[in-house]
């Protein structure tokens, strides 16, 4: 087999045992492992839920991935614990001197669209902004495949994620590829995702991209969407920027007059650290169905010092506990709903146990999606 099968990914001495690397392969995204001196790769996103499996552990031959503990074999992709259940992709892989060298894939089938930016939106007071592209495709590409020219729109489901290969990224540990949750709603016209601006060389590119910047996306993936049987009440829990998934949720719902009751617990830690407020409150007072509650975890009651009522926060303050959720969702209501998670992972495991242990809501009643922050 000819070396130019294969391409140069690492050196040997930047994965050490018992450590993983992720890395991208025409556009694909992928695990490198070393175990007992051995190398082996596999694709590096979760097939359950998208989560990060270089971000996970290593034991053995099994990678667990940090989001939800699925667990699968380095050597050969295959599902070895669940909640996932399809196996991860796995890659040929060879060592020449200290090189590490992974086969190419050729033609595959997972399209590219690549999309304009449209504009930027800085949320005041927080180190969150947000992306508009454009709807339209510009070009979509097969892998290893000539361009076609095809004017499309991006079919997604409200709550999914796609991945973003925005360019020019260099030196970041994560690799030039991140995968973000759209928060725009299929009914509206752009495509939008928000997140928080770290120091990654990613981040950072991303922060700087002018209007007119050509992104090129794949997906969407994931199944963190709404539940198709409108009887069953969906109680939203979010914690400051896992708000993202609900915002496109809630506008679709409203777009589309579904008959489905949400009530949504948007957590944060100051008034100005609340997302989209603007935008629930619009729609909340369009559609009956949509109760949001606000609670702040690092502002006390200052009601006896506000100087005007026009100031007096109407949300709740603390932590969301039982007390909280009882004083908005009667027993009724919450034996006969669907909870939906989304936040920090401390903050994710303090809900799940919350609602699963004092609630007493069974586990298949509960999606999770996890925002790690990178």
């Amino acid at each position: 087999m000819s070396r130019d099968d294969f391409v140069k990914v690492a050196d040997t001495d930047e994965i050490l045992p018992s450590q993983m690397k992720e890395v991208e392969v025409d556009g694909q995204s992928i695990l490198i492992a070393n175990v007992n001196g051995k190398y082996y790769a596999i694709g590096s996103i979760c097939t359950h839920e998208g989560g990060p499996l270089a971000d996970g552990t290593i034991h053995n031959y099994e990678v667990e991935c940090p989001w939800h503990g699925s667990k699968f074999d380095i050597r050969t992709g295959e599902v070895t614990s669940l909640p996932a259940t399809e196996p991860e992709p796995s890659y040929e892989i060879k060592v020449e001197s200290n090189q590490i060298l992974v086969k190419k894939q050729g033609s595959r089938k997972t399209p590219e669209i690549e999309l304009t930016l449209l504009e930027k939106i800085k949320s005041e007071g927080t180190d969150v902004m947000s992306f508009k592209f454009s709807k339209k495709q510009g070009e979509q590409k097969k892998w290893g495949e000539d361009s076609q020219n095809i004017k499309e729109i991006l079919d997604y489901k409200a709550g999914q994620f796609a991945f973003f290969d925005i360019g020019e990224v260099y030196n970041d540990s994560k690799g030039p590829i991140r995968h973000f949750t759209i928060s725009s709603s299929p009914t509206e016209d752009f495509i939008m995702l928000s997140t928080r601006i770290r120091d990654s060389p990613y981040k950072q590119r991303l922060a700087s991209l002018e209007k007119g910047a050509k992104v090129k996306v794949r997906g969407p993936q994931g199944e963190f969407v709404i539940h198709e049987d409108y009887s069953k009440t969906a109680i939203f829990v979010s914690g400051g920027i896992g708000v993202t998934p609900f915002r496109s949720m809630i506008k679709y719902a409203t777009d589309m007059q579904l008959p489905l009751k949400i009530i949504m617990f948007d957590s944060n830690k100051n008034k100005e650290s609340v997302l989209f407020k603007k935008e629930f409150d619009e729609w909340t007072s369009q559609n009956k169905n949509i109760s949001i509650i606000y609670n702040l975890t690092e502002e006390k009651n200052p009601q006896e010092q506000q100087s005007s009522p026009m100031d007096i926060w109407k949300g709740e303050y603390g932590r969301i506990d039982k007390a909280m959720i009882l004083r908005y969702v009667d027993s009724s209501t919450l034996k006969d709903s669907l909870f939906y998670i989304c936040g920090p992972p401390n903050m994710l495991k303090a809900m799940k146990s919350l609602i699963q242990e004092e609630l007493k809501i069974p586990e298949e009643k509960i999606k999770v999606e996890e925002f790690t922050g990178y």
